[in-house]
């Protein structure tokens, strides 16, 4: 089994050494995410981390540490490179504050479930008022305009995109 992993972390270093060299923009940035630590421990996934920074990863996402204090040993760790933290809801991870998490070093943390559960739960309760009530005329006072949901998906800019590089 063990031979496997290595195996599997060398291929990962090579795809991570080939995506810079394959990049057209500086403005493409590689993030390089090891979910080692559950599976082979935290110096393990550090060292993979580390290797993925050599091969050139620009950004560090080591999912699930599983203590505070493992938190702070990656962020002490892999200084000098932008870390990515997962603060996934319900995962292995403990909750940490946005503030700490920023001083500790790392510079993009994601809330991967939080929309997705505040959705789910508006959903559930819009549909409930229109089967209570047989239409969801009562609902729209609280629900956003079709307009409003347009510009906040992005389409005027896609749309703009689309003029402007619309062929003939």
């Amino acid at each position: 089994m063990e031979g496997k992993q290595l195996i599997a972390a060398d291929e990962m270093v090579q795809k991570i050494r080939a995506a810079p060299a394959a990049r057209r923009s500086t403005e493409f940035l590689l993030i390089a995410r090891t979910d080692a630590r559950a599976v082979e421990g935290l110096e393990a996934t550090l060292e993979r981390a580390r290797q993925y920074r050599a091969a050139g990863a620009d950004i560090l996402f080591v999912e699930a540490p599983q203590t505070d204090d493992e938190i702070r040993v990656v962020a002490q760790e892999l200084t000098g490179v932008p870390l990515l933290f997962n603060w996934a809801e319900g995962g292995k991870t403990p909750p940490i504050g946005y503030e700490e998490l920023r001083v500790l070093g790392f510079r993009i943390i994601i809330f991967p479930i939080s929309a997705l559960l505040a959705a789910t739960r508006a959903i559930e309760q819009v549909l409930a008022r229109i089967r209570a009530d047989g239409t969801p005329a009562q609902a729209l006072a609280d629900l956003p305009r079709f307009g409003e949901f347009l510009d906040f998906i992005g389409l005027p800019e896609i749309q703009a995109l689309e003029q402007r590089f619309r062929s003939g």
